[in-house]
């Protein structure tokens, strides 16, 4: 198979010195025709300088506006590779990386195959993931019982995407904007309409998580974004009765216990998202237009 790693970046020209050397390395040692391409975000520092001196085999995507991850959207739809890997720019790779992620797609209904994601102390860090409702909120919670093992997982932001699909299913959606969720939504409508996501231990990535994503918005404010961002993927993709139940009856005690207990960033979260619910819902009403094409139901893919 033909593939095409995107490495997303903007103002990371510290992080590519340090980390895409290993990238090209791993493309060029591929059994597959591999091409990698940096995806810049409209950096103001040195980036497109350092790619073009010290990188000439590496294509540069110049995305129009910095949309984060939405940026990919446009380069996965600019390439013609039937699979795309998608990395950030502090993510460092196995040589054989490509390889164990490549192979799962020999079977057609495989959307995509997270790598096993390490530190680098080589703690776990993820790849392997689940959906979990309780108490009225969705959690994407990491399956570290299970790292050592392969199988199913339900969301991937690094990792391998067959394209067709990625095209198919619509890409990141820029509802979550600056970020976070936005794989998880993505892959859950790839889930409910009968698609699979593997997760291959045997790849292996080192990330050094959040580098830019940090710097840009800080740990108190990327913690907002993502409280109201759950919202916003249940408000648009969640319909089973049970659930919306649930949320409705925990959500004011929720609320209430996170001000007592000095948690404000699930309450600016839950306001931010009431903010975005009219897009929400424009959207969940397109989802009801097609839940038809759907294998399973909400409670088939959350636990």
């Amino acid at each position: 198979m033909k593939v095409r790693i995107f490495v997303l970046n903007y103002n990371g020209k510290d992080l590519l010195v340090q980390f895409l050397p290993s990238v090209v390395a791993a493309a060029q040692n591929s059994r597959h025709p591999c091409r990698v391409t940096v995806v810049d975000n409209c950096s103001t520092d040195e980036s497109v300088k350092i790619l073009k001196e010290e990188f000439p085999a590496v294509a540069i995507f110049p995305a129009p506006k910095n949309e984060v991850l939405i940026s990919l959207n446009d380069a996965v739809k600019a390439c013609d590779e039937e699979v795309v890997i998608l990395l950030n720019n502090d993510i460092k790779v196995k040589e054989d990386f490509i390889e164990h992620l490549v192979g799962p797609f020999k079977e057609d209904n495989v959307f995509f195959v997270a790598p096993q994601i390490l530190n680098f102390d080589n703690t776990y860090n993820g790849g392997k993931s689940y959906l979990h409702f309780s108490f009225g909120v969705v959690k994407n919670i990491v399956d570290r019982e299970h790292a050592s093992q392969p199988g199913s997982t339900h969301s991937i932001a690094t990792g391998a995407f067959r394209r067709s699909d990625f095209l198919k299913f619509g890409g990141f959606d820029r509802l979550y904007l600056p970020g976070i969720w936005e794989e998880v939504d993505l892959c859950y409508r790839a889930l409910l309409a009968g698609k699979t996501g593997i997760y291959e231990p045997r790849s292996i990535i080192w990330h050094q998580e959040s580098t830019t994503f940090n710097k840009e918005y800080g740990k108190r404010k990327k913690l907002i974004i993502a409280h109201r961002n759950m919202f916003l993927f249940c408000w648009k993709n969640i319909f089973d009765r049970t659930f919306i139940t649930q949320q409705a009856f925990f959500l004011l005690p929720r609320l209430i216990y996170a001000l007592l207990t000095g948690k404000i960033e699930l309450v600016l979260g839950f306001f931010n998202a009431l903010a975005r619910f009219p897009e929400a819902f424009s959207r969940r009403r397109l989802r009801v237009s097609v839940r038809h094409l759907n294998k399973f139901k909400d409670r088939d893919i959350i636990r």
